[in-house]
């Protein structure tokens, strides 16, 4: 490989290694009453994606898309008693905090990680649509929740199923490569 196929691999490998660092310490973090840990590593994620982005607002805006949609989907499940997540947070009428680091760092990863699903919408919404189930299964398993629900899982297929299209894109969009109808590029875009 050459410097210039190194380079064109960097920042998706980057990018999703820092979303399983911030995984892992989210989710040990909230089954070991650390919840704050998460969010130490999102912001720590964070920083990395916004200094080796050349559009650091693009990174800004999918977070914040990212969190928005975390915000609904989380304070929905745990409202409905679908699932409880690990004790310690101080507030618990509403989903923890922790959990919105998750999903700020599946936002940042659709950008360069999940890069490759753009113009593949049915795709990307099938792998969110199975994957993140597994994921919020995997953590439930290592002590971060409890009792989910099969509404749970529904609704989470569901809902990353439509959110995993729409950040990849997004994603795309705020770094300056349009989507064209069907999610294609544009032809010239970048």
């Amino acid at each position: 490989m050459n410097r210039l196929d190194l380079r064109r691999f960097a920042a998706p490998a980057r990018s999703a290694l820092g979303f399983k660092v911030v995984w892992l310490s989210t989710v040990l973090g909230a089954a070991n009453g650390a919840y704050w840990l998460g969010l130490a590593a999102l912001l720590g994620f964070a920083a990395m994606q916004v200094f080796f982005s050349p559009s650091r607002m693009r990174e800004l805006r999918v977070l914040a898309a990212g969190l928005a949609m975390g915000v609904a989907l989380e304070n929905l499940v745990h409202g409905a008693g679908w699932i409880a997540y690990a004790p310690g947070w101080p507030a618990p009428a509403l989903a923890p905090v922790w959990i919105l680091a998750l999903w700020g760092s599946f936002s940042l990863m659709s950008i360069d990680g999940l890069g490759w699903l753009r113009g593949k919408r049915l795709l990307a919404a099938a792998l969110g649509a199975v994957g993140a189930p597994f994921a919020y299964f995997g953590g439930i398993s290592l002590g971060a929740g409890s009792g989910a629900t099969i509404e749970f899982y529904l609704l989470v297929a569901l809902f990353y199923g439509a959110a995993t299209p729409l950040l990849v894109e997004l994603g795309a969009a705020a770094k300056g490569g349009k989507a064209a109808p069907g999610g294609r590029k544009k032809p010239g875009a970048t």
